[in-house]
């Protein structure tokens, strides 16, 4: 019953002063952030519907809200705009450059033939593991195994990654000269 009597009186309240708050927006803002502004104003009077004042003093109550609720629209657009401007002058990250590109793509590449040399139990828990990012123990359950077993498995799976890929002949590039 004291929902019923509280949702009552917000219509109340809301009935008549609805037109009387979006107006004092407004007269202070634009046309969207004075709706905005005015549901604020009626979300706060619901929320604290105990403490509105009945009576004459209930429009001034709500003014008082509605001052609030502006004075923090102003701070948040502001905000905005500071963090606008400090964007503006940060410089967009620098490509890298050709021969960047063409080196990454050729490790990316040797990765990716030493990762299919691995046995495909091996690659499926590779897989999980980075780029499902699934955790160790979420791992063993999709193959069967611990937590456990997979760490012991991921530790030998980079081991001979490494081998593989430092291993005598096989073909590296390391940024300048004979690609070797």
């Amino acid at each position: 019953m004291q929902q019923d009597l509280a949702e009552q009186r917000f219509q109340e309240i809301y009935q008549s002063h609805q037109r009387h708050v979006l107006a004092y927006f407004l007269r202070r803002t634009d046309a969207t952030s004075a709706r905005d502004g005015a549901a604020e104003a009626f979300l706060v009077a619901w929320r604290r519907i105990d403490d509105v004042p009945m009576g004459d003093n209930t429009l001034p109550w709500l003014y008082g809200v509605s001052r609030k609720v502006l004075a923090n629209q102003r701070r948040s657009r502001d905000r905005h705009a500071a963090l606008g401007r400090k964007l503006t002058t940060v410089g967009a990250p620098e490509e890298p450059s050709p021969e960047v590109v063409v080196l990454r793509r050729a490790e990316d590449e040797e990765m990716l033939d030493a990762v299919a040399q691995l046995r495909p139990e091996d690659q499926e828990v590779l897989r999980l593991t980075v780029w499902e990012e699934l955790p160790h123990a979420q791992v063993g359950e999709v193959i069967g195994t611990s937590a456990h077993a997979v760490t012991q498995r991921l530790h030998r799976i980079t081991k001979q990654l490494a081998r593989d890929l430092h291993r005598p002949g096989r073909h590296r590039h390391t940024g300048g000269g004979d690609p070797r």
